[in-house]
């Protein structure tokens, strides 16, 4: 079964939107605009949303849910690339599908990928050279183990084509670690099922597919952080990760989030960690997650 969005891509120029005219702007550096989740988020969405109260452990850089600079700061300053980071940490790909959420109980309300599109959209004009990212599709299944790898794509789908309508012409396109491998996943019953198992693979294969068709008219790729985490779970030690540490996968930063049930622990080498808290990545994963991503622009751009 394939994705069910409309595929649109319409080579020869963009569709429709007609935006107002962006604030003037003194940089005519390209511009790296970022669409996500807590990877993404380096401090400037979810402690927004929160009003200044998530995440507010003194031990994450910045309220960025890691230890240190985010694979978007990475690349934006590697490459000279303006970042405007609309990422937020909670964030689904459509609340209208699944309702994301922040906070230690994820009851916050925070603007989905759709959402943050719209945003952008309502406030500035796409540049010939602006690269877009989209990173989303983690949250949906961990709030809702139910859905599919299928939905999420055909959600995706329409974000990607609501960006192209309105002039984009690079988009970068990412999925995730094993879900059932995070620290808080981790042989959890709620998460030990077949929809959770299959659900990144699938995704993976989704956002492949929609790299292909829409290879035809626009700068399109597809960074398979999957893939790394997995050879990060096979070989640690070649990542100067100590294999106790992903099995079990074990975080560095620990009693944060209430259903942990255990006292705050900080550890004192995170270095040797996947994983900073039970979900994210520390930032010498992002460091590598920020290589991968400067490949896909360098070869999508002229940079």
């Amino acid at each position: 079964m394939r994705s069910t969005a409309v595929f649109a891509c319409a080579c020869g120029g963009a569709l429709g939107l007609v935006l107002p005219s962006a604030p003037q702007r003194s940089s005519i550096r390209p511009r790296l605009i970022v669409f996500g989740d807590s990877y993404s988020d380096n401090g400037n969405g979810s402690w927004i949303a929160s009003n200044g109260t998530w995440p507010a452990d003194q031990a994450y850089f910045g309220h960025s849910f890691s230890n240190g600079p985010k694979w978007n700061d990475v690349v934006s300053e590697a490459l000279g690339l303006e970042l405007i980071n609309l990422a937020t940490g909670g964030a689904t790909t459509d609340n209208a599908f699944v309702a994301g959420g922040t906070g230690p109980d994820s009851t916050i309300h925070v603007p989905s990928t759709a959402d943050q599109i719209a945003s952008f959209l309502s406030w500035d004009t796409i540049r010939a050279d602006d690269i877009f990212v989209h990173w989303s599709g983690a949250n949906d299944i961990l709030f809702n183990t139910s859905v599919t790898a299928i939905q999420v794509g055909s959600l995706i789908e329409r974000n990607i084509n609501q960006l192209y309508h309105a002039g984009a012409k690079t988009v970068i396109l990412a999925d995730y670690g094993d879900i059932a491998t995070f620290p808080a996943t981790y042989d959890s019953p709620t998460y030990n099922v077949s929809s959770v198992h299959v659900f990144n693979g699938e995704l993976a294969d989704e956002l492949r597919d929609m790299v292909r068709r829409y290879s035809t008219c626009a700068n399109i790729a597809f960074v398979n952080v999957g893939r790394l985490f997995q050879s990060i779970f096979k070989h640690p030690t070649a990542f100067h990760i100590e294999a106790e540490y992903v099995d079990p996968p074990t975080a560095c930063l620990t009693g944060i989030y209430p259903s942990e049930g255990v006292q705050r622990r900080l550890c004192s080498n995170a270095e040797r960690h996947l994983f900073f808290d039970v979900y994210h990545p520390v930032k010498e994963v992002h460091g590598l997650i920020g290589t991968m991503f400067m490949e896909a622009i360098i070869n999508l751009t002229a940079i």
